[in-house]
């Protein structure tokens, strides 16, 4: 049923037939006989069909979940438009729909370049960092009301590891696709589809993963953790890090990086299996990590703001403190 007749006349079908109409309505006068009524019939049909058309079209953006591509860039990387429109092309291929970013304009006012940000300041301004994750947060408040619940985000975040663990937070349990990009390429890759809390959920067996632990000194409760998920590994002699007398090492099993084609929430459970068993021994751990940024993304949904646990970001030759978990405050 048709709800609203605002869009009627920028529909293909009717637009198809106010052309015909005008153009051949002239020559079916002027002969007249059958071809008057072929031509009406013609035109009754478009119109007909442009309304059914047109009602599945709002029916599909007032009822159903609505896909929302959003584009988080820190520092370098590819042109965030550009990302974007590698986004909208994913989608209309993964759910079989058309001119995607003008039907969201068209149906719900939703304009998708309000949902490209770029964070140019300093990663380790906690408080101007923490600034523009609440922006973030904020409009995907505004839309989840405005939608009631229905939206799906679809995210490319880029390109410090260390923020996505904060990004993470942002996102609810589910209802989230997570991109990874594709430097060689110059193309994101969907790596995760979040329909549940199984990146959450403690594994009883590390499959993805090889876990080394190194405990010398069990009268502190500091601890280091060595996340190797990337083609390069952790240099943990560097000066920061060897001032930790414990450590817990978890490496990839596969040679190199993660494939794009694996379900990326697997090797986020087993991290987060990990890191949970150790917070229960110790009161305060630090990370070390060398991982995707879409990786990092899922385990900030996993940790969320709770635990004591610090979170670095390679610099240079060093590993430098970014934040702490439980720091993380969007009030």
């Amino acid at each position: 049923m048709l709800r609203n007749t605002k869009n009627l006349f920028d529909n293909t079908y009717i637009q198809i037939a106010g052309i015909l109409a005008l153009f051949l309505s002239p020559f079916a006068d002027a002969i007249g006989g059958n071809l008057y009524w072929v031509l009406s019939a013609i035109l009754f049909i478009l119109f007909l069909i442009g309304i059914y058309d047109e009602s599945e079209k709002q029916k599909r953006f007032q009822d159903s979940i609505i896909y929302i591509p959003i584009v988080i860039k820190v520092d370098d990387g590819p042109n965030v438009k550009y990302v974007m429109k590698n986004l909208i092309k994913e989608i209309e291929k993964e759910y079989e729909l058309e001119n995607y970013r003008d039907n969201l304009q068209k149906y719900l006012g939703i304009n998708l370049d309000d949902f490209i940000y770029e964070y140019n300041g300093s990663v380790y301004d906690f408080d101007r960092l923490m600034s523009f994750v609440r922006i973030v947060k904020y409009d995907i408040n505004k839309l989840e009301k405005k939608l009631d619940g229905r939206a799906k985000y679809h995210l490319a975040y880029y390109k410090r590891p260390g923020i996505g663990f904060i990004l993470g937070t942002i996102f609810r349990t589910e209802g989230l696709v997570v991109y990874q990009n594709n430097d060689f390429e110059n193309l994101f890759y969907k790596v995760a589809d979040i329909n549940s809390r199984s990146y959450k959920e403690r594994v009883k067996e590390f499959q993805k993963y090889d876990v080394e632990k190194y405990i010398q000194n069990e009268n502190t409760q500091d601890l280091l953790i060595v996340i190797n998920s990337a083609s390069h590994l952790v240099n943990i002699k560097t000066s920061l890090l060897q001032e930790y007398e414990n450590k817990i090492v978890i490496t990839l099993k596969e040679n190199g990086t993660i494939p794009y084609e694996s379900d990326w929430t697997e090797y986020a459970s087993e991290i987060y299996t990990l890191i949970n068993q150790a917070q229960t021994n110790f009161s305060h751990i630090f990370i070390a990590h060398a991982m995707p940024e879409s990786l990092a993304v899922i385990l900030g949904m996993g940790l969320e703001n709770y635990w004591n646990v610090d979170i670095s970001q390679y610099d240079n030759g060093e590993y430098r403190y970014l934040f702490t978990m439980n720091q993380i405050n969007f009030f």
